[in-house]
């Protein structure tokens, strides 16, 4: 398979991205340390509190997550009644 000149850039700057972007912090996600934790069940319901009771107080979703090293995603879960 020959590949013409402007294909063959086309494919090294693709790459190069594709390399670029897999090599970058910001796509190592948002845990800590690398490590995933476990709660118990009695820990999972007083940080529900916590996260509810700060809602209520309008802290903003992206600081709850930091401060408890989880998810915005997982913040909404919590406060989002059930249906």
């Amino acid at each position: 398979m020959d590949l013409s000149k402007k294909e063959r850039e086309f494919l090294t700057t693709f790459v190069a991205i594709a390399d670029k972007f897999l090599k970058s912090p910001s796509n190592k996600g948002k845990l800590r340390n690398g490590t995933r934790h476990r709660r118990s069940s009695a820990d999972a319901a007083q940080l529900r509190k916590r996260i509810v009771a700060a809602r209520k107080r309008n802290v903003p979703v992206r600081k709850i997550a930091d401060k408890f090293g989880i998810t915005p995603a997982y913040v909404y879960q919590i406060v989002k009644p059930p249906n």
